[in-house]
C-alpha cells in the first residue's frame, strides 16, 4: 500500500502529482520519503580501513614469521627440532617481528608512532627491519643442521619472511635502480 499526498488544509486524499486540492485549493506538497539512515561503522572499523595495503601484508606475514620460528624446522626421524632451539641467533627475527607487528597494531590503533622521523623514512626503516629477517631466516634455512631434514615450519618461515619484505623492497629497490 503506498502513501498518497493530501491536502495540509483539508486532509483530502489525492492522486500523486496533483498540483491543487480538489476541495478547498491548496497547493498540494509532494509526499515526504524518509531517506535511510546510513550504516554507522564502529571507530575500529574506520580504523582498520584506514591502514595501507602494505601493512595489511605485513602485520599478518609477522606474525605468521613470529609464530613460525617454534614450529619444527628440522627432523630426523621421529625428532624434530624448532628454528630458535637449532639457531639462536634467530631471535633477532623474533625480536623484529615482535616490532613490525606491535607498529601495525599502533597505527592500526592510531595510538601514536613508533618510529621519530630521522635520517631514515618509515619505509626504509620497514624495509630493513623485513629485510633483516628474510637473510636471517634464508641464512637459518640454508645453514641445515648435518643429518636433518626441513620441515614445514621453515618453508612457513621463508615464505613469511619474503611476504613480509615485498611490500617495501620492492619500491626501494626499483626506486634505488632508477638512479
Amino acid at each position: 500500500m503506498t502513501d498518497l499526498p493530501a491536502c495540509s488544509r483539508c486532509l483530502v486524499e489525492v492522486s500523486p502529482g496533483t498540483a491543487r486540492c480538489p476541495k478547498c485549493g491548496a497547493a498540494i506538497r509532494p509526499p515526504v520519503i524518509p531517506r535511510p539512515t546510513p550504516k554507522r561503522v564502529g571507530k575500529s572499523r574506520q580504523r582498520l580501513n584506514a591502514l595501507k595495503g602494505k601493512n595489511w601484508v605485513v602485520g599478518p606475514a609477522a606474525l605468521v614469521l613470529l609464530v613460525s620460528f617454534w614450529l619444527p624446522w628440522y627432523s630426523i626421524g621421529p625428532i624434530s627440532v624448532d628454528g630458535l632451539s637449532a639457531h639462536g641467533w634467530l631471535f633477532i627475527a623474533a625480536t623484529d617481528s615482535i616490532m613490525l607487528v606491535i607498529y601495525v597494531l599502533i597505527t592500526a590503533f592510531d595510538v601514536g608512532d613508533l618510529a621519530v622521523p630521522g635520517r631514515m623514512s618509515k619505509d626504509q626503516l620497514l624495509t630493513l627491519l623485513t629485510g633483516v629477517n628474510v637473510a636471517l631466516v634464508a641464512l637459518g634455512f640454508l645453514l641445515k643442521p648435518t643429518g636433518f631434514s626441513w620441515t614445514w615450519g621453515a618453508f612457513f618461515a621463508l615464505a613469511a619472511a619474503i611476504v613480509a619484505f615485498l611490500p617495501f623492497g620492492v619500491p626501494l629497490i626499483q626506486a634505488q635502480r632508477r638512479r
